[in-house]
Protein backbone atom coordinates (compact mmCIF):
# COMPACT_ATOMS: atom_id res chain seq x y z
CA UNK A 1 0.00 0.00 0.00
CA UNK A 2 1.54 3.34 -1.17
CA UNK A 3 1.37 6.29 1.40
CA UNK A 4 -0.14 9.30 -0.03
CA UNK A 5 -0.75 12.67 1.66
CA UNK A 6 -3.73 15.03 1.46
CA UNK A 7 -3.60 18.95 2.13
CA UNK A 8 -4.88 19.96 5.04
CA UNK A 9 -6.39 23.47 3.72
CA UNK A 10 -5.86 23.44 -0.48
CA UNK A 11 -7.13 27.27 -0.23
CA UNK A 12 -4.19 27.70 1.92
CA UNK A 13 -1.79 26.27 -0.26
CA UNK A 14 -2.96 28.33 -3.18
CA UNK A 15 -2.15 31.58 -0.65
CA UNK A 16 1.38 31.00 -0.21
CA UNK A 17 2.07 30.37 -3.70
CA UNK A 18 -0.05 33.48 -4.72
CA UNK A 19 2.24 35.11 -1.46
CA UNK A 20 5.64 33.89 -3.09
CA UNK A 21 3.88 36.18 -6.61
CA UNK A 22 4.20 32.74 -8.56
CA UNK A 23 1.02 31.43 -10.49
CA UNK A 24 0.14 27.73 -9.67
CA UNK A 25 1.60 26.91 -13.37
CA UNK A 26 4.63 28.42 -12.40
CA UNK A 27 5.29 26.73 -8.75
CA UNK A 28 4.46 23.37 -10.68
CA UNK A 29 7.13 24.44 -13.02
CA UNK A 30 10.12 25.44 -10.49
CA UNK A 31 9.05 22.69 -8.34
CA UNK A 32 8.96 20.08 -11.04
CA UNK A 33 5.79 19.13 -10.54
CA UNK A 34 2.98 18.08 -13.31
CA UNK A 35 0.68 21.00 -13.73
CA UNK A 36 -2.55 18.71 -13.80
CA UNK A 37 -1.01 16.68 -11.28
CA UNK A 38 -0.62 19.45 -9.09
CA UNK A 39 -4.22 20.90 -9.71
CA UNK A 40 -5.81 17.33 -8.75
CA UNK A 41 -4.20 17.42 -5.78
CA UNK A 42 -5.34 21.06 -4.77
CA UNK A 43 -8.77 19.79 -5.72
CA UNK A 44 -8.37 16.63 -3.57
CA UNK A 45 -9.14 14.58 -7.07
CA UNK A 46 -5.35 12.91 -6.52
CA UNK A 47 -2.98 12.51 -3.57
CA UNK A 48 0.78 13.82 -3.62
CA UNK A 49 3.50 10.90 -2.59
CA UNK A 50 5.39 11.56 -0.26
CA UNK A 51 8.87 12.68 -2.33
CA UNK A 52 6.31 15.15 -4.31
CA UNK A 53 4.48 16.39 -0.98
CA UNK A 54 7.90 17.19 0.31
CA UNK A 55 8.56 19.31 -3.12
CA UNK A 56 5.50 20.99 -2.45
CA UNK A 57 6.69 21.56 0.67
CA UNK A 58 10.14 22.88 0.30
CA UNK A 59 9.00 24.87 -2.96
CA UNK A 60 6.73 26.94 0.08
CA UNK A 61 9.74 26.46 2.45
CA UNK A 62 7.36 24.81 5.07
CA UNK A 63 7.35 21.33 6.57
CA UNK A 64 5.41 18.65 5.43
CA UNK A 65 3.25 18.50 8.52
CA UNK A 66 2.11 21.80 8.09
CA UNK A 67 0.12 21.28 5.35
CA UNK A 68 -0.79 17.79 4.80
CA UNK A 69 -2.53 15.33 6.31
CA UNK A 70 -1.09 11.45 6.73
Amino acid sequence: MAVTLKFRDPINVKEKIAMQGESIAGFSRRIKVNYSLMIEYLNGKKFPSPPTAKKIADGLSVKIIDIFFA
